[in-house]
């Protein structure tokens, strides 16, 4: 029974150290995904901004206009339209109508924020399907942009990317909030304060 006990005890530090480097490679992998995100609508805006400016130069100083800069400007445009949806809810920087959710209390808040994560999950998968029969359907047509000849199926690839990586923001917002039990988590690295701590402020005695 003692030697049963002691190879109990010796397995609990490994398995908790198996857990540890797993928790670890999530959080790199994570910071990858988000350097990713980050660089591509990154990018893509500069492109966008330089690519306008060029155009609007060719078409008044040189009388000549580009044929592709449309085409370019919108798959760029998709590209930050729907790659940046799950960065933008990683950060919570969705526009969104907050005035009965302000007006709540903090269980109030706690069960609109499962309700909310829960049913946007649900949807960004859904979409995420939805997006990859549109572009399969869209190979098979075997249509091409007129300028460039690039397939039509690439200008979508964002698509459920964008909605893959948003759902699963809406998860880990749900896992949050479940592990969280005294905090409303309204993304997965934002959660809202029950008033702001206030700084005590040094008394002056007048001489």
């Amino acid at each position: 029974m003692r030697g049963k006990h002691k190879r109990l005890g010796a397995s609990y530090p490994s398995s908790k150290l198996i857990k540890g480097v797993t928790f670890s490679m999530f959080k790199k992998i994570e910071g990858i995904i988000e350097k990713i995100e980050e660089w591509v609508v990154s990018l893509s805006v500069i492109i966008m901004a330089i690519l306008m400016v060029v155009s609007v130069f060719m078409r008044t100083v040189l009388n000549h206009s580009l044929t592709f800069s449309e085409e370019i400007g919108q798959l760029l445009l998709i590209i930050v339209s729907f790659f940046g949806i799950g960065y933008c809810v990683r950060r919570s920087r969705h526009v969104n109508m907050s005035m009965v959710f302000d007006a709540a209390n903090k269980k109030g808040k706690k069960a609109m924020m499962y309700i909310v994560s829960l049913i946007s999950a649900v949807l960004m998968i859904i979409l995420f399907v939805l997006s990859i029969q549109y572009i399969m359907s869209v190979a098979k047509l075997g249509r091409t942009s007129p300028a460039l000849n690039i397939p039509m199926a690439w200008f979508y690839i964002s698509l459920p990317i964008g909605f893959l990586i948003a759902a699963i923001e809406y998860i880990r917002i749900f896992i949050a909030n479940l592990r969280h039990k005294d905090q409303v988590y309204i993304s997965s690295e934002v959660s809202l304060e029950e008033g702001p701590p206030t700084e005590e402020k040094p008394e002056i005695k007048e001489a």
